[in-house]
């Protein structure tokens, strides 16, 4: 009985290790918009219900960055728009026209408005989505959810390991004063 008891408290330590890991590194991969970005790709948490019925509230959805010349009029794209105030906001809306500017560098109307290419993360139709996956990563990656999730535990797992060597030491000592 008690190996099984070690073996499911193997299995809940290495799976927390793993969600531990993978939160702390979405955290670290935030780009300026605290979005977790891994190289061409993103992952985007939907917050609210103003992309339905494409995505709904509460989905992860991994999308990759497409370069400008694959983006074309009339393609869904997701994009960062800050026009309004301070903040930035994830749309998603249709392209309507695409102006050249460089090689590397174009600039997009959409919705009436002009969007960087740099704005741009990617187009909808090639994305993959994690129905209700959004929820628990944004849980995870908030303030509150990691210091729940990863710091707590890691203080309470070290205070443990600091006890339980004082613990030793003091066994050790008792023991060698009963062999004198």
């Amino acid at each position: 009985m008690k190996a099984i008891g070690n073996f499911l408290l193997d299995i809940v330590i290495g799976t927390w290790l793993v969600v531990a890991i993978f939160v702390t590194v979405c955290l670290l991969s935030y780009n300026q918009y605290k979005v977790s970005t891994f190289g061409t790709t993103s992952l985007l948490i939907i917050d609210s219900d103003e992309m339905e019925p494409t995505f709904n509230e509460g989905d992860l959805v991994i999308v990759k960055r497409n370069s400008d010349s694959k983006i074309n009029i009339g393609d869904k794209v997701f994009y960062y728009n800050s026009a309004m105030n301070s903040n930035v906001w994830i749309y998603l809306d249709t392209v309507q026209e695409k102006k050249p500017i460089t090689r590397d560098e174009t600039t997009f109307v959409i919705d009436g408005e002009k969007v960087s290419g740099e704005d741009i993360i990617g187009k909808a139709d090639g994305a993959k989505v994690m129905h209700h996956a959004g929820t628990f990563l944004g849980i995870f990656t908030s303030r509150w959810g990691f210091m729940f999730l990863v710091i707590f535990p890691t203080l309470f797992a070290i205070i443990y390991e600091i006890m339980m060597i004082i613990d030793t030491r003091r066994d050790m000592k008792m023991a060698s004063r009963n062999e004198e």
